[in-house]
Parts: structure tokens; sequence; C-alpha cells
């Protein structure tokens, strides 16, 4: 009888145990992360492998030696944000810091670089200026900044996926119930 006790307990937690979900990572972000950009861009777009939560979505943007340039709420549709820049970015290095709600509910957050060379803009400004900022000369392509794939960003990269460690953890919990029923002392 407590052979059947203890079948019936290891059934019903395999039952009742909720699987587990691992959050959405990053496929590709614009501009492309290490990307060297010959125009400033305008905005940011961040590319998941589920549908974003429409919540509170952010990216900060720095430069090089670490001072924030903008702070962007972003604006889901599916599994993209894109945040909209106040001003185009100049020359220079960059670093993304972005942050959004995964699919599951559980905010994931990353970070990525890329460079802006050749528009002859130093810093940001606040609107443009009635200057004209001189083309490429002899004909030079100037590189839009394109969606790249790129490795997977995030929080939770973990070594295997969660439901692993909830068949473990029934397995184990199974074989302490087993062996304690096995030496339970017996009446008569």
């Amino acid at each position: 009888m407590p052979a059947v006790l203890a079948g019936l307990l290891v059934g019903l937690l395999t039952l009742v145990a909720a699987p587990a979900q691992a959050h959405d990572v990053l496929l590709s972000t614009s501009p492309a992360a290490d990307q060297t950009l010959g125009e400033r861009p305008t905005e940011i777009v961040l590319t998941f492998n589920n549908d974003l939560l429409d919540s509170t979505q952010a990216v900060v943007v720095a430069d090089a030696a670490g001072q924030k340039v903008a702070e962007v709420a972003g604006v889901v549709a599916g599994p993209a944000a894109t945040f909209a820049l106040p001003t185009p970015l100049g020359d220079g290095s960059y670093r993304v810091t972005w942050s959004v709600v995964s699919s599951d509910g559980h905010r994931i957050d990353g970070e990525y670089g890329f460079s802006v060379a050749g528009t002859g803009a130093a810093t940001p400004t606040p609107e443009p200026t009635a200057a004209a900022t001189p083309s490429p000369a002899g004909g030079d392509v100037v590189t839009t900044p394109q969606p790249t794939t790129q490795p997977e960003q995030g929080k939770d990269q973990g070594g295997f996926p969660g439901w692993v460690a909830v068949v473990l953890a029934l397995g184990v919990a199974g074989g302490v119930i087993a062996i304690a029923i096995r030496n339970w002392p017996r009446k008569g």
C-alpha cells in the first residue's frame, strides 16, 4: 500500500508542476552591434524572438565617455521595440543599454555598442543647423543601418532549460520517497 501511495504522489507532483518559461531573446538591432555607420541614426530598433508586452520599454544611449546622450521610451509593435532618438547622434562611439518586458511578463535587459563616423557632426545637436554638412567626396557609398543577426542577449541565458531542473527535482523527490518507504519499519 505505501508503494502505491508513493507512486500516486510522484504522479500528482508531475501533473501539477508548472512548466518553466524562458525569457525572450534579442535577435537583432538597428544599428547593429559593433557596426560603424556613415550617417547619423535617428532611431534604435530592437527585435526579439517573441512579441513584447506593451509596457515600459526604454533605452539609454551613452557616449564613449559614459555620458548619457539620450534616454528614450519605446513603441512596441509585435516583437520589435522602436526608440526614436530626440536628436540624431554625431560622430563617436555609443553604448545602448536597453530594458524591455518580454512576452512572459519579466523584464529583461542588455547592452551593445556601435559607432558613427564621417557625418561631420561631433556631438548631437538639439536642432539641425542651416549649415550644410559636406557630402562624401568621390561618390563614396554611405551605409544605412540595417538590422543584422547577432548573438542572443539578455539576463537569463543559462546553461539548461528550467524544465530540466523540474524533472530532476521530481526524480530526486520520487527516489527519496521510494527509499523511505522501502526502509519504513513494518509491523507484524
